[in-house]
């Protein structure tokens, strides 16, 4: 079919005339001394007025928000952060008001915790484990309906005993951790160091897993805690919870030393309600207020659990099974070594310290809870009970009395305690991802500080991991608890094994002393570990003992990767300027500004450049065709008709055509892009430079510049630049 000539109006022809004589100058010459320079230092010199009335203007790197430093550096200011819409400025109003202004890197030494926060902060955990330990392990011989079998011979005491020297053995091991990493020595790193990547990714991954469980029990338990007395907001159980992680990762987000300001009151006011407890149920031990039941009778009417498995004698497994159980005193005592970068100097030695003081808490509350119970006969209740009473407000209201401001201390003080420990989590899981993404092993997103110098992603990812849990498990606390505390022996075993082999190796001044706690803590927390995989593995604790191999294959994965870029060495384009030989393809759309600017751009960086339109409509190419003839046909045009109205993939293979005439160009795609007035305005378009963008990004070997052309003009256009197309 034979070209139909295009008509052009007067004023398109004398439009294209005029921006054809423009580019006929040509470039002007970089070497030029005419050509005003570039002040990469943003100190500028500038010569104005008429001669004879001249004046000097300076324009200093600070009126654009920039501090120099020296030559060649400069620092941002608060400034340069600012959004520039209206829009932006409200969101920064908005985050400001609930996180905080953001922080410079320098204040992160004052973002360091003291003694008093870091143990309120990093202990939480750990300490409100207290409040359902004991009965834990008087639950594992209720349901084999031997309960005051077990109390009358002293086993739960003996349990006691030997979870006491636990903790323990525990704490002095990862004090000497401490000391032997103090840049920060939790399971992964004392695993990897010692045992190999292999073991710490598995300890890493069992601390992942179980700090995420940290969360949504401890939060789940909070909320039912707080849902008890009201019933009405029984359905509104996980919402509350989804409510009560958003505070909390809020809380955190806002900075560790702030967290640690406003967790720290709900962590000491806990502890003193429960030694106050602890002392009123004393006094009334010593002063005989309990003889003959009296004490187990002011703790209220008992609902025994059902008998699920009955035996006759309390045998080794029954006992290990209560041990186990029991161990969930020990959640949350790894916190302190995770975190000691976040100690104010010396770190290792306040770490140390604070790690003595919450393990003498835990332990004192813990063997206080347990022989308040032993001796005064009080029974725990049946969790499925609607009656159902906990044992520590069980011994509360044994203390202080119904109704009393005691009771409702120690019971206010819990929920708040048991919605905190998951802190301690949020202060960890973020570090412990930072380890893990300095090693390679996690996305180096994760090595990023926020704006509060807090490692926000980590924290974002723990509440979404944390939700999605509460969510799927309704946060029902007996779900949740199967799956909980086992990756913790894990992590706990693979530390002191790894301690182990570190006084073997080095056999540094003291090992033969510390070797045997480490040693026997391996041993008693890989047993831990062994009996609460067996007892719980039908009601779900297979999940995480399908999770962790998942994660450390995922883990191992990342690192592949990471590797393999270290180890790209080859350049895919030219490394030095001479060898450089560019050859611009310009895909346009049509003759106007936005193409011109483009084919201006390209005609700068290369002499070799060709525009080229994809088309169906005949009379389009008609038009373009004699539009481009009376520019004057600067650069050339090639149209490729496509008969089945497809532009990307056409324009590929045109790409791949150029590319395969000479191996020692660099092909640079530079795309037009029209950027619209408002977000809504980019569903109009038809979004082709965007495709063309994310399919060339796997291209190798080749160069892509996006020359936008905004619709709207912004503050940041140049003062001097002409409406005119002699600017383009």
């Amino acid at each position: 079919m034979a070209e139909q000539p295009a008509v052009l109006t007067d004023e398109e022809v004398e439009t294209l005339r005029h921006a054809g004589r423009a580019w006929a100058v040509g470039p002007v010459s970089r070497a030029d001394p005419s050509v005003s320079a570039v002040a990469p230092d943003l100190d500028l010199v500038e010569r104005r007025g008429r001669p004879g009335r001249q004046y000097v203007r300076v324009h200093r790197s600070e009126q654009e928000g920039f501090e120099r430093v020296t030559t060649g550096w400069l620092t941002a200011t608060r400034r340069t952060t600012q959004p520039a819409t209206g829009f932006g400025q409200f969101r920064r109003r908005i985050r400001t008001a609930l996180l905080g202004p953001p922080l410079a890197t320098r204040q992160l030494v004052h973002e360091r915790l003291t003694k008093v926060k870091a143990l309120a902060v990093l202990s939480s955990d750990a300490l409100s484990s207290v409040a359902y330990a004991t009965e834990q392990i008087l639950l594992v011989f209720a349901g084999a309906g031997l309960l005051v079998t077990a109390q009358g011979q002293h086993f739960d005491v003996w349990i006691m005993a030997a979870i006491a020297f636990l903790i323990f053995a525990v704490v002095l091991s990862y004090r000497q951790t401490i000391k032997a990493y103090p840049k920060g020595g939790g399971s992964y790193i004392v695993a990897k160091d010692n045992l190999g990547p292999l073991a710490g990714l598995i300890a890493a991954s069992a601390l992942m897993t179980d700090y995420v469980l940290t969360v949504a029990v401890s939060v789940s338990s909070g909320i039912s805690y707080l849902v008890g007395p009201f019933p009405s907001l029984v359905p509104l159980t996980v919402p509350l919870c989804v409510i009560a992680i958003a505070l909390i990762c809020v809380g955190n987000l806002r900075g560790i030393r702030e967290s640690g300001t406003i967790f720290a009151a709900p962590t000491y006011l806990f502890i003193g309600a429960v030694m106050a407890m602890l002392a009123m149920s004393a006094i009334k031990i010593l002063s005989g207020g309990c003889a003959h039941g009296a004490c187990a009778a002011a703790a209220g009417p008992e609902y025994t659990p059902p008998v699920l498995q009955p035996l006759q004698t309390v045998g080794l497994l029954l006992i290990l099974q209560a041990f186990a159980s029991g161990c969930s005193a020990l959640t949350g005592i790894e916190a302190i070594s995770d975190g000691v970068p976040a100690f104010k100097p010396p770190e290792w030695r306040n770490a140390r310290r604070t790690l003595v003081i919450m393990g003498s808490l835990l332990g004192t509350m813990f063997i206080g809870i347990t022989l308040v119970v032993h001796v005064t006969g009080i029974h725990v209740d049946d969790p499925s009970n609607p009656h159902y009473q906990v044992l520590l407000g069980k011994v509360a209201k044994m203390a202080f009395g119904n109704g009393s401001v005691g009771y409702f201390a120690v019971s206010f003080t819990t929920f708040l305690i048991l919605i905190l420990a998951a802190n301690t989590a949020f202060s960890d899981f973020p570090r412990l991802f930072f380890f893990l993404s300095r090693d390679d092993y996690a996305p180096h997103q994760f090595k990023r500080l926020g704006e509060r110098l807090a490692f926000s992603n980590g924290i974002l990812v723990l509440a979404g991991l944390a939700v999605v849990l509460v969510v799927v498990f309704k946060g029902n606390v007996s779900l949740l608890i199967p799956l909980y505390a086992i990756g913790v022996f894990i992590a706990f075993t693979m530390s002191q094994s790894g301690m182990v082999v570190r006084w073997l190796r080095r056999r540094e001044p003291g090992w033969r002393v510390a070797m045997p706690f480490n040693l026997l803590g391996a041993c008693l927390t890989a047993i831990v570990f062994v009996v609460e995989a067996v007892s719980k593995f039908r009601d779900g604790a297979y999940i995480v003992l399908i999770i962790i191999p998942c994660f450390v294959a995922l883990f191992f994965a990342i690192h592949r990767h990471y590797r393999e870029v270290s180890q790209q060495i080859a350049p895919e384009i030219p490394t030095s300027p001479a060898r450089m030989n560019p050859v611009c393809i310009v895909p346009i759309a049509d003759m106007n500004n936005v193409a011109l600017q483009s084919l201006a751009f390209a005609r700068t960086v290369s002499d070799k450049v060709i525009a080229v339109h994809v088309c169906d409509d005949e009379h389009h190419i008609a038009r373009l065709r004699a539009m481009w003839e009376v520019w004057g046909n600067h650069v050339p045009l090639e149209i490729i008709e496509s008969p089945y109205r497809s532009f990307v993939r056409p324009l590929l293979a045109y790409i791949d055509a150029v590319d395969r005439q000479r191996d020692d160009d660099t092909l640079v795609i530079v795309l037009p892009e029209l950027v619209a007035t408002r977000w809504w305005h980019q569903f109009l378009h038809n979004q082709s430079a965007l495709r063309l963008k994310a399919l060339l990004l796997f291209r190798p070997g080749t160069v892509v510049v996006n020359v936008p052309y905004h619709l709207r003009r912004h503050q940041h256009v140049r003062r001097h630049l002409r409406e005119d197309l002699d600017a383009i």
